[in-house]
């Protein structure tokens, strides 16, 4: 099909940056009113960036229906791996069991409880799928109970935004209280007393959270007070609230991705919070409860792979805080909880660059470790509700093997497989799951996980897609995924890079690759790919990438640095434009972000490593792989213009004829579909862009 490629205007914008000119041609792709859009109103006030957006979403999907069977045949492959009718393993909060199932044709899970034992009558609390009723977007990620199962309080969203509304429902009546509350962030935690609910509301204008409220759900948002507002010296941070495992304390957190303070508040004795300890560069610390102490767990004083330290709770700050738990130099503590009076740890081995779950009795100091004799896998606690619980539960699967719930008894260390997740129309024999280590640039071992069909002959001619995220010390773990293996049963390997940037193999992983080491995850990515070239794995220009958010960031800087190795990339909500965001302190997510990446604005040193890699700049006049962008019109994350704007540039400068597509969903934001089927829709054309590369 010969269609004519969409091309936006240019329009030269001067920005100057340290004494340092820099030319724009399609910064004016922003619409000045984008914030509309994150509360899902499309009103440009610019009418030809909707026209471009438009154009270019009209030939990515003319291009892509030239292989509408291609995309159907997959979508019936991936949704025919899919049980429709299922449930989740029950789970306890006091005389509740809870919940959740899909069914056939329903895009929306369903919420459940039954009341005394799993006998009894099951009861349908909240169908997402009637609140949904009407609308192309319904998001409703933060849900809780009341502690007396009475209320349900849940945080929901239509534009695929950050910003939640608030509501309660009373489970005695299955009716919603006439009230509601607009602009939280989306963190709540129920009081006690059952009837008090603590949330979070946004700053009006940068949609970071700057006020905790207390309200009383029975007389509504006229009885809101506020419990704590955030200092102005701090406005730069998130932050979030939660309670500790004992129910005591109410924990607020003010963070960004190296830093952050807490303050608590004694639930059974309420007065103001309390700081526990000050904001100090570069060092974090979570709280937990037990008996008459805090534990924290800290990099405090250089503990990169992070300590669990403790003090009276009549002694909260630093200087009181005690050692536990000493650093360990094979072993980072990603998080810790404490239930039925053991101090749960859940750890990374850094040096086989896998999860493992330990755990420490606060009295005997019996230690028992939890981990898995296979070369890769994830393991995801979730703990329990009750906290004396006997019980605690974890979730394991690898890149073979679905989902198992798994529940361990904290004093024997019995595991009890509670539900493996039925994958129909898949045998996990048939394929091998192989952990390897690829040499970077410096000599660093990168982890790689590979999934692959037995029997698949390793002579160099397999294509490969390598998947990576890389930034904000995330672990990427080693999961399964029921789509992939419509790509591996037509001879593809599935490849995960554990790159720095991450915490796989430790905090030092995660600092080695921010920052002014950032050009690390770049390089770890490309030697991945080089290995498996190497080894004969797969060939040169025989690679997709794949990554989203941060990872769509790495996507484009390995375009261009080395487009030859890849036949295609598909950059999910990509953080392209880096150098604009990075340097516009009026965007929400721009000050948090200088701890990742730098402070260009004040720095020029930062300044100029960001633009020695930032995607969007570093597009020039050369040949690259074939090309797909996905994007939301309303992520305030990743603003739309970051991929249109590439996209825009790639039109201009590249000299190929391989595919450029943007794919703008327009009632979308950062995580995209929510609708079950619409998410299989969204993976089916994901991959029939990649296959049909193989086959122009």
């Amino acid at each position: 099909m010969n269609l004519p490629m969409p091309k936006a205007e240019k329009i030269a914008q001067k920005y100057v940056n340290h004494g340092k000119d820099r030319i724009d041609n399609y910064s004016w792709l922003r619409d000045e009113n984008w914030q509309k859009f994150i509360h899902g109103e499309l009103e440009f006030k610019n009418e030809k960036i909707k026209k471009y957006i438009d154009e270019e979403n009209n030939y990515t999907q003319k291009r892509m229906g030239e292989n509408k069977d291609l995309k159907e045949e997959l979508y019936k492959e991936i949704l025919g791996r899919v049980k429709e009718d299922d449930s989740t393993h029950p789970s306890q909060r006091g005389d509740y069991f809870y919940y959740q199932k899909e069914e056939k044709g329903k895009n929306y899970p369903i919420l459940c409880r039954k009341k005394g034992s799993l006998e009894s009558k099951e009861e349908i609390y909240f169908d997402v799928n009637k609140e949904a009723e009407g609308k192309k977007l319904f998001i409703v990620d933060r849900k809780s109970p009341s502690p007396d199962n009475n209320f349900f309080a849940y945080m929901f969203n239509t534009s695929g935004s950050l910003e939640r509304t608030l509501k309660i429902r009373d489970l005695k009546t299955g009716k919603d209280l006439p009230w509601e509350i607009s602009n939280t962030n989306g963190s709540f935690v129920w009081h006690n007393n059952n009837t008090d609910l603590f949330y979070i509301e946004r700053h009006p204008d940068n949609g970071r959270g700057q006020i905790v409220y207390k309200i009383n759900i029975l007389k509504g948002p006229e009885s809101k007070e506020i419990v704590f507002q955030k200092p102005q010296d701090l406005d730069y941070m998130f932050m979030g609230i939660r309670k500790t495992c004992s129910k005591r304390f109410l924990l607020i957190s003010p963070s960004n991705s190296s830093s952050n303070v807490t303050y608590f508040l004694d639930l059974e004795n309420e007065s103001s919070p309390k700081l526990i300890a000050p904001v100090e560069k570069e060092v974090q610390y979570s709280v937990e409860h037990f008996d008459d102490s805090f534990y924290f767990l800290t990099n405090n004083k250089g503990a990169n792979n992070f300590k669990v330290m403790r003090s009276l709770i009549s002694a909260p700050h630093k200087e009181d805080w005690e050692i536990y738990i000493k650093e360990r130099e094979d072993i980072f503590i990603e998080d810790f909880s404490i239930t039925n009076k053991h101090l749960i740890l859940e750890n990374q081995n850094n040096s086989k660059a896998l999860p493992e779950i330990e755990t420490h009795h606060l009295i005997t100091a019996d230690k028992k470790v939890i981990k898995m004799d296979q070369e890769a896998y994830s393991l995801f606690y979730q703990g329990a509700y009750d906290f004396e619980a006997k019980e605690v539960r974890y979730s394991f699967q690898s890149p073979c093997l679905p989902n198992q719930t798994i529940d361990l008894n904290l004093e024997t260390g019995e595991r009890f497989i509670r539900k493996t997740k039925e994958v129909p129309n898949f045998n996990p024999d048939l394929y091998e799951t192989k952990r390897v280590f690829a040499p970077s640039h410096d000599g660093k071992e990168i982890p790689l996980t590979l999934l692959y069909k037995k029997g698949l002959k390793l002579d160099g001619k397999a294509p490969a897609l390598v998947y990576a995220y890389g930034s904000y010390g995330y672990s990427m773990p080693a999961y399964f995924s029921q789509q992939r293996f419509s790509l591996i049963e037509r001879g593809f390997i599935y490849a995960i890079a554990h790159i720095r940037g991450g915490s796989d193999k430790g905090h030092n992983w995660y600092l080695d690759g921010k920052l002014d080491k950032k050009i690390n995850t770049f390089k770890d990515y490309i030697s991945c790919c080089e290995y498996l070239i190497d080894k004969k794995y797969s060939s040169k220009g025989n690679i997709v990438g794949n990554g989203g958010s941060a990872g769509g960031l790495l996507m484009g800087a390995v375009a261009n640095m080395k487009p030859e190795i890849f036949k295609s990339i598909i950059l999910d909500v990509p953080f392209v434009d880096v150098i604009n965001t990075i340097t516009d302190d009026t965007l929400p997510l721009t000050p948090p972000e200088w701890e990742e990446w730098g402070n260009p604005i004040l720095n020029e040193q930062d300044f100029d490593y960001i633009m020695s890699y930032s995607p969007y700049d570093n597009v020039s006049s050369q040949n690259y792989p074939h090309l797909l962008f996905n994007s939301g019109i309303s992520d305030e994350q990743v603003t739309y213009w970051e991929p249109t704007k590439m996209v825009a540039k790639l039109r201009e400068l590249k000299k190929d004829n391989n595919f450029l597509f943007l794919n703008m969903k327009m009632h979308a934001g950062h995580s995209g579909a929510t609708k079950r089927y619409e998410w299989i829709e969204d993976e089916a054309f994901n991959y029939s862009f990649i296959l049909k590369c193989f086959l122009n």
